[in-house]
């Protein structure tokens, strides 16, 4: 008789105890035995070997595409990086560039500039952190780019609204003063006959008979209008004859023998040497009067500089407009012209040993219209400070947006100028070299003439002899 205990555990009969029914999920009924379940398992290894081949096949495959786009990522992350290290090594030029070009350009070159310094520095930080980490770096570095191109064109918006706005004076056109020109703007003045020009050939005139005219802007309408009355016609008055240039280049004209007579103030001291050097004096006949005048805008509440205060703000000492009785603090930016010009000359007279202050480059202007457009405008309501010439800035440009100065007390008015009593009168000259011929001579006699004198008074200058009363 069976155990109870070999029946329970093995009902089958093996020999050995079942532990079939201990698995869950397991059908006794369903077990398979001999061949069967031999072949069964034949094919669950053959089945179990493929999907470990296929397993095996993908994980290789997936290496290999991990390992291309590791070499593909690593090219571009190369190239990143080298893009990177040739912006940065770009920034140092472009900010060179920059700093020059605000330094030459711009009369707001204390706000630009560091305002220029810092988008560049945050530019090389956002680069550096972009392609090399420090997230909370980078954030910050992007804040200040943003920050500075607000500011820039913050700043713009700002000008446009206080400067650009408002229209500028354009220059002169000379064009309105060229002789025989229809409806020009000269004065007409009767020639007598004794000053008429004199011509060898009975039917015309030869060109070089021709006195060969040229002088200052400003002193164009006076030998414009005379060569318009003396001159036979407009071919003779073309521009090859009568010309304005800048009072630099006049007296190179004239040292070199392209032009025989020339209207404009003393010439400077570097132009009285090159003519010493090559060995030639120029000959001065002074023929009307003009002031040197300094002005502000308008709006500028200064109406008075004394002699001493205008040499120590263009020496460079007096640099506040409050220390010249301004009820504000703002930095004074004394403008200056290019060298040789007559005003510049002036001024060099007028300081004397006094050295003057290089001028920044973009307050050194070409021509009196630029330079008195630049004061008269918003930007330097407080700030600027000009000089020119009384007849230039009131007659010619007629500009009201600035004011002229008193000097010492005195105003430079017509009768202040005649009676000598304004500080600043200057003389006006024409210029000569050598004999004079009979027809250049003419010229000068017929100016000093009251007819000359005349034409001088009614153009907007005070001759220097006096004139007819109107009748």
């Amino acid at each position: 008789m069976q155990d109870d205990n070999t029946d329970k555990t093995n009902p089958a009969g093996t020999g050995g105890p079942d532990i079939s029914e201990y698995i869950p999920g397991h059908d006794l009924k369903n077990k398979p035995t001999g061949e069967q379940g031999a072949q069964r398992s034949a094919e669950e290894e053959e089945a179990e070997r493929k999907r470990l081949a296929i397993e095996r096949a993908f994980r290789e495959d997936a290496a290999a595409g991990m390992q291309y786009k590791r070499k593909r990522v690593s090219v571009w992350s190369t190239l990143l990086s080298l893009l990177v290290i040739l912006l940065l090594l770009g920034l140092g030029p472009v900010w060179f560039v920059g700093t020059i070009s605000i330094s030459m350009g711009s009369l707001h070159r204390g706000f630009y500039f560091p305002l220029w310094s810092l988008f560049i520095l945050s530019l090389g930080v956002c680069l550096l952190t972009w392609r090399f980490g420090a997230r909370k770096i980078r954030n910050i570095s992007v804040c200040v780019l943003l920050a500075c191109v607000l500011g820039f064109f913050g700043f713009r918006a700002y000008t446009w609204w206080t400067v650009d706005r408002y229209p500028v004076v354009k220059e002169v056109d000379w064009r309105q003063y060229r002789p025989f020109r229809e409806g020009n703007k000269l004065v007409k003045v009767e020639i007598p006959a004794e000053y008429s020009l004199v011509f060898s050939g009975e039917s015309g005139y030869k060109t070089n008979e021709l006195p060969r005219l040229n002088g200052a802007y400003a002193l164009y309408p006076i030998y414009a209008a005379m060569a318009q009355g003396m001159y036979p016609d407009a071919t003779a008055a073309h521009s090859q004859y009568v010309t304005t240039d800048g009072s630099d280049f006049i007296c190179k004209e004239l040292l070199n023998g392209e032009r025989d007579l020339i209207f404009a103030l003393a010439p400077s001291k570097k132009q009285a040497e090159e003519a010493e050097a090559a060995g030639v004096k120029y000959e001065l006949t002074p023929f009307c009067m003009d002031a040197f005048v300094f002005y502000v805008n308008a709006k500028n509440p200064v109406d008075n500089l004394t002699t001493e205060q205008i040499k120590g703000i263009y020496s460079g000492k007096i640099t506040d407009w409050k220390e010249v009785g301004a009820p504000f603090s703002t930095k004074i930016i004394p403008f200056q012209r290019n060298e040789g010009s007559g005003s510049q000359t002036t001024l060099q007279k007028l300081m004397g040993d006094t050295p003057i202050m290089p001028p920044l480059k973009e307050d050194r202007l070409g021509g009196m219209g630029d330079i008195i457009n630049d004061t008269a405008n918003y930007r330097n309501y407080r700030a600027a400070l000009g000089f020119s010439f009384r007849y230039y800035s009131t007659e010619l440009l007629r500009n009201d947006q600035i004011k002229l100065l008193s000097v010492d007390g005195v105003a430079p008015t017509v009768e202040n100028i005649r009676d000598g009593s304004y500080p600043l009168v200057t003389t006006v000259y024409m210029v000569t070299k050598g004999p004079r011929s009979e027809n250049v001579q003419k010229i000068v006699d017929f100016m000093l003439s009251p007819e000359g004198q005349k034409l001088v008074e009614e153009t907007g200058y005070v001759p220097v002899a006096p004139t007819a009363p109107a009748e």
